[in-house]
């Protein structure tokens, strides 16, 4: 009889005390952000799953840019440029080096394949220099005739610099793509050896559901 007394208690209570359910539960709430903080902190660049449909790194919240009043770009201040289309933006040195070279390159290659979109898109070289080189003027002539280009000396350029801090990473040397809304805002950026079909993807897919630009 004891026995089955005993059995009695422990169905009518339960096999877990009220505090030891509540840290069961606790635990099974905190797992998920566990391991997702673990894996997010298992490598420099963080873990991304397989469903991530961005392939660039989004900067978050998007960033207002305001450009220098007096910078120019195709005959017209930096800050009505950029209103109104996607702006591609490489930011690099009057000598441009074979990474500043490939950036070009690419830019140019996921404008043109927009198709009917390209009309959408804008690229634009801001060369932190006070003139373009010559071999720069003439790659720029020869295989980026539709790249605008605004030469941007370095009392210039320390205006805007930290609208282009991104990640603890100056704009100088770094290489980057970034990609800038067409209500003037940076909102993603590419290292220098992104993939081009990700950056394809990206604005293929940005092109399709903005009602922007």
């Amino acid at each position: 009889m004891k026995e089955k007394r005993v059995l009695s208690v422990v169905l009518q209570r339960g096999f877990l005390s009220s505090r030891q359910a509540m840290v069961l539960l606790g635990l099974l709430f905190m797992t998920p952000a566990f391991v997702a903080w673990v894996m997010h902190n298992s490598s420099e660049e963080g873990w991304r799953p397989e469903g991530t449909t961005n392939r660039g790194m989004l900067v978050h919240p998007a960033r207002p840019l305001t450009l220098p009043a007096d910078m120019m770009v195709a005959e017209v201040s930096a800050n009505d440029y950029l209103p109104g289309k996607w702006t591609l933006v490489y930011i690099g040195g009057a000598d441009c080096d074979d990474v500043c070279s490939s950036n070009l390159y690419k830019m140019r290659q996921v404008r043109i394949a927009q198709n009917e979109n390209m009309k959408r898109v804008q690229t634009l070289y801001i060369v932190l220099g006070d003139e373009l080189s010559a071999a720069l003027r003439k790659l720029l002539e020869k295989d980026h005739a539709n790249m605008d280009v605004a030469i941007v000396p370095a009392s210039q350029a320390g205006q805007f610099a930290p609208d282009f801090l991104v990640d603890g990473v100056p704009m100088e040397g770094a290489e980057r793509v970034y990609y800038i809304d067409p209500l003037g805002n940076l909102m993603m950026y590419y290292p220098a050896d992104a993939n081009p079909g990700g950056m394809l993807k990206d604005l293929k897919k940005l092109l399709k559901y903005s009602k922007i630009g």
